[in-house]
């Protein structure tokens, strides 16, 4: 690429006849931003050099700054969609679980889990899915560098609360299940943990604040973007910062929710098996109070420990795909392997994981509790 001086009124600047370089000013995040905006990595030194100079300013280009489209309309509705739906399941769900606690003496740690998860959810929604509808609308950034720094901080923050909530689920439900009288049953231990989850999500968040600015487009019309250009000195600090994000974010908890799981699942099944084993040795009368109460308990463990594997199933099968394609990005050529469409639809399948949630708590427990007032009125 080579820069040529125009002049432009009492001053020159640069112009710049080539703009394929100049993507990560048209589109901006797909959510996180650490690597899903459609940017290529050649012939972008002479532009660093230029961003690094402080001369922004003075750099100009042939083409013009990218308006709205047809393409960022639909997104817009469909994300508009998306976050009013998904605000409304989880304000349900916070107002469903606040209400039943009030009225129940004893309280279970995993519905405070829920409770937290919810609140984790909505604020994915207001700000992965909102902010993104509303930014996808203005195309470029109009709200200032600090706003631009605290929203970004913001998305990441809300899903790494997400995240860390489901894996202390799978930690509660192992707990309960392997260790009855040592679970997470106590207010104040699952409080400790759940502000633990908060402290964690801020500062793993943190690093979003100092990588993310307000620069300038080099395109004819003033054309402002919240972006990373310039953070970075070399794209193996992107990858690192990626790849660090991706293994705390999805990986080391999906490896603790598969973990956890399967050895609640093999818990359950040995002490079934010791279960039936006693039965055979005990009399009738010891026989008939040791079925009852171990009845109840499978209830109550079965009832928890399905809500858990179905709420951290979606998080992996809704979430997948999504880190799958941040790969994509990082290490391989997007334009080569996803098309533009099927970007955006990995995109509002994952962040839709947000309303899922809420839909799983209300199959649970407010259709079992309608059939069980039904079934009472026969």
């Amino acid at each position: 690429m080579t820069a040529f001086i125009e002049p432009v009124g009492n001053f020159s600047v640069a112009v710049l006849p080539d703009c394929d370089n100049l993507t990560d000013f048209v589109g901006h995040s797909r959510g996180l931003d650490l690597a899903l905006d459609s940017r290529t990595w050649h012939n972008v030194s002479e532009l660093d050099y230029v961003f690094h100079s402080g001369s922004i300013n003075n750099v100009t280009c042939l083409e013009h700054a990218p308006q709205l489209t047809t393409g960022t309309v639909f997104k817009f509705i469909v994300l508009t969609i998306m976050a009013i739906l998904s605000f409304l399941s989880n304000v349900a769900t916070i107002y469903s679980i606040t209400r039943n606690r009030r009225r129940q003496h004893s309280w279970s740690a995993v519905y405070t889990l829920i409770l937290h998860l919810a609140v984790a959810d909505l604020l994915v929604t207001v700000f992965c899915i909102g902010g993104e509808a509303l930014w996808s609308y203005t195309v470029a950034w109009i709200w200032g560098n600090i706003a631009c720094k605290l929203f970004k901080f913001l998305q990441v923050f809300s899903l790494y609360l997400s995240t860390f909530v489901l894996v202390l689920i799978g930690v509660d439900r192992f707990i309960a299940v392997r260790y009855p009288m040592k679970g997470l049953n106590t207010a104040h231990r699952c409080l400790r943990l759940v502000i633990l989850a908060w402290i964690l999500s801020f500062t793993l968040a943190a690093p979003q604040i100092f990588i993310f600015h307000v620069a300038r487009g080099p395109f004819v019309e003033e054309f402002s973007q919240c972006v990373t250009h310039g953070f970075y000195t070399k794209h193996w600090q992107e990858q690192l910062y990626v790849c660090f994000s991706l293994f705390f974010m999805f990986l080391l908890p999906l490896i603790i929710l598969i973990t956890t799981y399967v050895s609640t699942v093999i818990t359950i099944s040995r002490s079934e098996k010791i279960f039936k084993l006693a039965l055979t040795n005990n009399n009738v009368c010891h026989m008939n109070r040791d079925i009852n109460r171990r009845k109840l308990i499978h209830r109550a463990k079965t009832k928890s420990l399905r809500i858990s594997v179905v709420i951290v199933a979606a998080f992996i099968i809704w979430w997948t795909p999504y880190y799958a394609m941040m790969i994509i990005f990082m290490f391989l050529n997007p334009n080569k392997h996803l098309s533009e469409e099927l970007q955006s639809a990995i995109f509002f399948f994952g962040m839709s994981n947000s309303l899922v949630n809420p839909l799983i708590y209300g199959a649970f427990h407010l259709w079992p509790r309608r059939k069980r007032q039904n079934s009472y009125h026969r």
